[in-house]
C-alpha cells in the first residue's frame, strides 16, 4: 500500500501533494492598473498537460473552469424552457402538460450533468483501439451547451406548439430526437481530412455565421433585461380579437392552416414569475433596467480591478452579485426573490427523472445539419487554439489526431446529450482563455472541472436556485454573453482573412440579406411560400424546411457565404493565396469569448520570418522556416 501511494504521489511531501508549487497569490490577488508604476504582471510558472497541482491546487482550478463556464452553461436550458411558460391565446390552455418551473429547473441540472460528463472523456483522450483514432482531445478542453442551437430550438418548438398543436414536452421531444440523428455529421466528419474541412468552411464562413448568432442571441437578452420574454412581445396593446390562422385538417387527413377568428389577444402583460417573485412591474420599468445594469457594470469593474481568477469569472460573480442585491432588497415591502422552487426540490437528482417523448421533425434536419457543420468547424478552431495556449504543436500528426477525437466526442456527446434530454455540446472556448492567464494547462485541472459541473448538476438545490434568478438578473449577463459571440466571430473574420474585395464581398452579400431577415423575418414567412389547401404533407415538410432556413439570420448568411465562397474566383493579387505582403506571421490568439472557433490553425512561436521582397521570396521565406521547424 506504501508503494502504491508513493507511485502515485511521486513521492512528494504532504504540502506539495495538497497544493503543488502554483503561485496562488497570482491567481487571487485583486489589480490596481492605475496606480502600477511597472507595466504588467509577471506570468506564474506554466504547467504542462501531464504537471502535477496538486489537490487543491487542481480542484481551485477546476472550479476557476467551472465557473467561467457555468454561465454559457445554464443559459440555453433557460431560454428554451421559457417556452413552455404561457397560455394558448384565446383558449387560456398551458403550452406545457407539466409544472413548467419544475421542468426548467430540471434542464439546468440535466445541462450541467451532461456536460460534466462528456468533459471528462474530452480531457481523457482515449484512443480506439488498433487505429489511428481517438475518443476526446485528451487536454484541457471543456464541453460546454451549444449556443448556436438556440435561436433552431426556439424557432422549431415555438411553431409546433403553436402551429402544431403540441405541448411543450412533446415540441421538446421532437427536437431531441431531431439531434440525435443529425448529430452524426461531427461523427462523419472526424474521419474527414482537416485540409478538407477548412477548404469548405473558411473562416469567412463561419465568422459571418457566428456574428450572426450573436446578433440573433441579443434580442433575447435584451428582453430579458428589460423584465422577460413573454412581456417583452405582449408589453402594450387593448384587449381584442384577432384574425389567425389554425391548425385544420382535410376529410383526407391532409393538414393545412385554416383562417380563424377565434384567437383573442389578452391586455398588455406584466413582467414576473409568481414561482419566484413577488414584484409584477410592466416591461422596461426602472427597476428592472437598473438590476440588469447593475451585472453588465460589475463585468466591467472585474475585468479592470479583478485578479486573473475574478477576471476569468466574472460573468458568473457578476450574476452572484446581481442575485444578491435582487434578494436583499425588496420594491413597496414586496420582494424580487422567493425561495419556494428551493425548498420544494429535490435534495439529489440525476437524469432522466423528467422524461420527453422522443419524435422527429423533418423541417428541423437542414437547419440543424448547418448548426453541426458549424459547431463543428468551430471544434476545429477551439481545439487547435487549446492546443496553442497548452504549448503543444498543431500541424503534427498528434495534434491532428487531438482535434479529430475533439470531433469524434462532440458527436458522440450530440448524440448522447440529445437521450439525456440535453441540448447538443460543443468544445468551449473560455477555458482558452484561462488556460492563457493562468498558465495551467494540466489535464488535472479538466478533470475538477468535470468533476464541479458533475456535482452542480445532481444538486437538486442548486439547479432550482439558479432558476429563481430574477430575468432582468439574468439579461444583464446573457446581453454581454452574447456581445462576446459577436466579437468573436468579427475575430474570425479579421484573423482568417485580410479582407480582400473578394471577402468584402461575400461579406456585403451575406450580411445583407441576414440582417435583412433578423430585423424583417416576416419578410420571408408570411407570403413567400403560402401554404395551399391541395399541399402534400411531403411539399409541406420541404417547404417548412426551406422557410425555417431563409427566415433564420445565421442559416440564411451561411448558406450564402459558402455558395459565394465556392463560387467567386479567388483573385491574382489575393494575399491569402499568393503568400501575403511579407510581413511577419503571429500566433493564434486566445481569448475567453462564449464561442472562438473556426480560426486558423496557430502556426509554432519563436519562427521569425524575414519581410519578402516580393510573394514568391515570402512563400519561400514560409516553406525555410517550415523545413527548420
Amino acid at each position: 500500500m506504501q508503494g502504491k501511494v508513493i507511485e502515485m504521489t511521486g513521492k512528494r511531501t504532504l504540502k506539495e501533494f495538497l497544493v503543488g508549487t502554483y503561485d496562488l497569490n497570482y491567481l487571487c490577488m485583486p489589480v490596481f492598473p492605475y496606480f502600477r508604476k511597472s507595466k504588467g504582471v509577471a506570468p506564474p510558472a506554466f504547467f504542462g498537460k501531464d504537471a502535477f497541482l496538486g489537490l487543491i491546487v487542481a480542484l481551485v482550478m477546476g472550479l476557476q473552469h467551472a465557473l467561467a463556464m457555468v454561465g454559457g452553461l445554464i443559459t440555453p436550458p433557460l431560454l428554451i424552457s421559457n417556452l413552455g411558460f404561457g397560455t394558448r391565446p384565446g383558449s387560456g390552455i398551458p403550452y406545457s402538460s407539466g409544472n413548467p418551473a419544475e421542468t426548467q429547473r430540471y434542464l439546468v441540472q440535466a445541462s450541467l450533468i451532461v456536460c460534466g460528463i462528456m468533459t471528462f472523456f474530452q480531457v481523457l483522450g482515449v484512443r480506439i483501439w488498433k487505429t489511428n483514432y481517438q475518443f476526446g482531445a485528451g487536454i484541457l478542453s471543456c464541453m460546454g451547451v451549444s449556443f448556436t442551437t438556440v435561436p433552431i430550438a426556439t424557432s422549431v418548438i415555438g411553431q409546433l406548439m403553436k402551429e402544431k398543436g403540441h405541448t411543450f414536452e412533446e415540441a421538446y421531444g421532437m427536437f431531441l430526437g431531431t439531434i440525435a440523428m443529425c448529430a452524426v455529421i461531427p461523427v462523419i466528419l472526424s474521419f474527414f481530412p482537416i485540409r478538407v474541412i477548412k477548404k469548405i468552411f473558411p473562416p469567412i464562413v463561419c465568422g459571418i455565421t457566428i456574428m450572426m448568432i450573436g446578433v440573433h442571441l441579443i434580442g433575447a437578452g435584451f428582453k430579458n433585461w428589460g423584465g422577460g420574454a413573454f412581456c417583452a412581445d405582449n408589453w402594450q396593446h387593448p384587449p381584442a380579437a384577432k384574425t389567425c390562422y389554425l391548425p385544420a385538417k382535410y376529410a383526407n387527413g391532409t393538414s393545412y392552416m385554416q383562417q380563424s377568428s377565434l384567437c383573442w389577444v389578452g391586455p398588455g402583460v406584466k413582467c414576473g414569475d409568481p414561482t419566484k417573485t413577488e414584484v409584477f412591474l410592466p416591461f422596461g420599468s426602472q427597476q428592472y433596467i437598473g438590476l440588469g445594469l447593475l451585472v453588465f457594470v460589475t463585468i466591467i469593474f472585474l475585468e479592470i480591478f479583478g485578479s486573473p481568477f475574478m477576471r476569468n469569472a466574472s460573468v458568473i460573480l457578476a450574476l452572484l452579485f446581481g442575485y444578491l442585491i435582487a434578494a436583499v432588497t425588496n420594491y413597496q415591502g414586496k420582494k424580487y426573490v422567493i425561495t419556494t422552487k428551493i425548498e420544494q426540490a429535490p435534495g439529489i437528482t440525476f437524469l432522466w427523472t423528467t422524461t420527453f417523448p422522443l419524435g422527429f421533425y423533418p423541417p428541423a434536419i437542414i437547419p440543424l445539419m448547418i448548426v453541426f457543420i458549424i459547431t463543428s468547424i468551430e471544434t476545429v478552431g477551439d481545439t487547435a487554439a487549446t492546443l496553442e495556449a497548452s504549448r503543444m504543436l498543431v500541424n503534427t500528426e498528434d495534434g491532428t489526431r487531438r482535434i479529430k477525437g475533439a470531433l469524434l466526442n462532440d458527436g458522440i456527446s450530440g448524440i448522447f446529450s440529445a437521450l439525456a434530454t440535453s441540448l447538443p455540446l460543443t468544445t468551449f472556448a473560455q477555458n482558452n482563455g484561462v488556460i492563457s492567464l493562468t498558465n495551467v494547462a494540466a489535464r488535472q485541472a479538466g478533470f475538477a472541472a468535470a468533476f464541479w459541473l458533475f456535482l452542480l448538476g445532481i444538486l437538486g438545490k442548486v439547479g432550482a436556485w439558479i432558476t429563481t434568478i430574477p430575468e432582468c438578473v439574468l439579461g444583464g449577463m446573457t446581453t454581454f454573453l452574447f456581445a462576446n459571440v459577436i466579437a468573436s466571430g468579427i475575430k474570425i473574420i479579421i484573423n482568417g482573412d485580410p479582407l480582400t474585395r473578394r471577402s468584402r464581398f461575400i461579406l456585403a452579400c451575406s450580411l445583407a440579406l441576414a440582417f435583412g431577415v433578423e430585423l424583417v423575418p416576416q419578410w420571408a414567412t408570411l407570403n413567400l411560400w403560402p401554404v395551399t389547401p391541395g399541399m402534400s404533407p411531403g411539399l409541406r415538410g420541404l417547404r417548412d424546411a426551406i422557410i425555417l432556413v431563409i427566415s433564420t439570420s445565421f442559416t440564411l448568411g451561411a448558406v450564402v457565404a459558402l455558395i459565394l465562397n465556392l463560387i467567386i474566383p479567388v483573385d491574382k493579387t489575393d494575399p491569402s493565396t499568393t503568400g501575403g505582403s511579407g510581413q511577419d506571421v503571429g500566433p493564434l490568439e486566445t481569448d475567453s469569448s462564449t464561442t472562438g472557433g473556426c480560426e486558423p490553425l496557430p502556426v509554432v512561436k519563436d519562427v521569425m520570418l524575414p519581410v519578402a521582397s516580393s510573394p514568391a521570396a515570402s512563400v519561400a521565406a514560409v516553406r525555410t522556416a517550415e523545413e527548420h521547424v
